[in-house]
């Protein structure tokens, strides 16, 4: 028997803190696919739908494609948009009775009108499916996951990497599990739990031995139990001032053989081990510490490669503005070796450099642009125009490889020894392709300079002599008593020092 298979996608991680609002042009500026137009673009890429396209082949489905919506990290997402989505996929679904549906979602998504854009979406689509239709839905496991989500979703599956590289693999687990749902063979359901918490499981990170890959291993041990379709945990997203903002773990069980109430003891159980470990996190330096960080490895290093240096908190991958200057001051003011640094994100600097051409002289007004309060502010810079590029690129992976991307008109800008690639859009340093949309080859360099938090380390991390993360004074700092939470729930650790917890 062939099933009849939905696919969509509505995926953008929600940064509230965020003075710039997440529009319709910011999900096509990354992809905004409709129908045919989602096979073509992510057939063989390393994504959740090139997962669900693996699917479709192995098990004989028809696809019914209908929207795949994604943008770049930002503010709010703007109602407008989300009707628009929601016209586009009720006129492509119109017509079809599907088997079961295919979701990827983030999972920290906010809307103008729904602090839990996922939950609203679900809503959406039972709407139109009805309530016995199967549906499977792909999450980053930055995922804010409220409890809630367990009465409109029938099989969540969570990626287990960060760097993610294994977005594919992820949508051919969700994809296999949706296939034995709509065979019968399983009757999936999902727990959510989640401890009193901001932040754990060391943000996610899988690059070493913490606190994330400890809970990982636990979560596969009470996978391996029958009845037991998959375990996820999500270190949640802090940049999001929700009422569920936090870690959480999913358990995902077959109703024949696994009670609630059990399932809830295992996800309560995932709980304890992100709280037993909540003082796990890694050290970063201040800017103030940066320089001596560089004459101190510069003085020291026997290893090829570049000094790679993570601008922390002005990382647009978690809706920061990536126009920040403090990390750039401390770099010009070191002055040692050749550096790139990118990507800096402004548009107005980029239209000005462009007009003078490539071999211009130009004295330049860099950052402060959208908030002058943080990030460092304004700097002012002369320098040489060596580059002009429409930054369009594909990715090399091995994060997204194949998608496509923009950093919207784009120049090269070097000033001194350093190389510095100014876009018109914000994209998270996490592909050398995009330092390449200018020419700059990041190897070439004695210090590469990415706006990023982790997601570089799969591209960059194999090309590094050492890696130093700076965790400075923008929009995505590590800081959390930096920001005026509104909407947690309380207490919660760390912002409540009374806060206990046992499950």
């Amino acid at each position: 028997m062939s099933f009849k298979v939905a696919v969509l996608e509505l995926n953008q991680e929600t940064n509230t803190f965020s003075k710039l609002k997440t529009t319709l042009k910011d999900f096509y500026l990354c992809h905004y696919f409709k129908g045919q137009e989602i096979e073509t673009h992510c057939r063989g890429t390393n994504s959740e739908i090139g997962g669900f396209i693996e699917c479709c082949e192995a098990y004989g489905w028809t696809p019914v494609y209908t929207v795949a919506a994604r943008a770049e990290p930002g503010g709010l997402v703007e109602k407008s948009m989300i009707e628009h989505f929601q016209r586009d996929v009720a006129e492509t679904l119109a017509g079809h009775k599907p088997d079961g549906v295919f979701i990827v979602f983030h999972g920290a998504m906010c809307t103008e009108s729904a602090d839990d854009a996922q939950i609203e979406l679900l809503q959406f689509i039972r709407g139109i499916v009805g309530n016995d239709i199967p549906i499977a839905g792909t999450f980053d496991l930055h995922a804010n996951s409220a409890p809630e989500m367990s009465a409109l979703l029938d099989i969540a599956v969570s990626f287990r990497t960060y760097p993610h590289v294994d977005m594919a693999e992820c949508g051919r687990k969700a994809g296999k599990l949706l296939e034995d749902a709509m065979r019968g063979q399983i009757s999936p359901a999902i727990a959510v739990r989640q401890p009193p918490m901001l932040n754990g499981c060391n943000d996610g990170r899988t690059t070493h031995a913490c606190a994330m890959t400890e809970i990982l291993e636990i979560a596969d041990q009470i996978a391996a139990q029958d009845g037991i379709l998959a375990t996820s945990i999500n270190a949640g997203f802090y940049d999001a001032d929700v009422f569920n903002t936090g870690p959480s773990a999913v358990v995902c069980y077959d109703r024949n053989k696994v009670g609630v109430a059990q399932a809830v003891s295992h996800a309560k159980q995932l709980c304890q081990e992100i709280w037993n470990r909540r003082e796990d996190e890694d050290n970063r330096l201040q800017a103030s510490e940066m320089p001596e960080a560089i004459r101190a490895h510069f003085a020291s290093n026997t290893k090829q490669g570049p000094l790679v240096i993570a601008d922390f908190s002005d990382n647009p991958g978690c809706g920061a503005y990536s126009d920040a200057t403090t990390v750039l001051k401390g770099l010009l003011e070191t002055n040692i070796g050749r550096a790139a640094f990118g990507a800096f994100c402004d548009p107005l600097a980029v239209e000005e450099l462009a007009a003078a051409g490539i071999g211009a002289q130009c004295t330049v007004s860099l950052g402060g642009k959208v908030d002058p309060k943080i990030g460092g502010g304004a700097i002012t810079l002369t320098g040489e125009v060596i580059a002009i590029s429409d930054g369009n690129i594909t990715f090399e992976g091995p994060m997204f490889q194949g998608l496509p991307a923009s950093l919207g008109k784009s120049v090269c800008f070097r000033v001194g020894n350093t190389d510095m690639l100014i876009s018109s859009e914000r994209q998270q340093m996490l592909d050398k392709n995009l330092f390449r949309s200018v020419g700059i080859e990041p190897a070439d360099y004695d210090i590469v300079v990415v706006k990023s938090q982790q997601h570089f380390r799969a591209a960059f991390g194999p090309i590094a002599s050492a890696i130093i993360e700076v965790d400075a004074d923008g929009l995505s700092t590590a800081n959390l008593g930096a920001r005026d939470y509104k909407k947690l729930r309380r207490p919660i650790y760390p912002l409540n020092t009374e806060t206990t917890f046992s499950a």
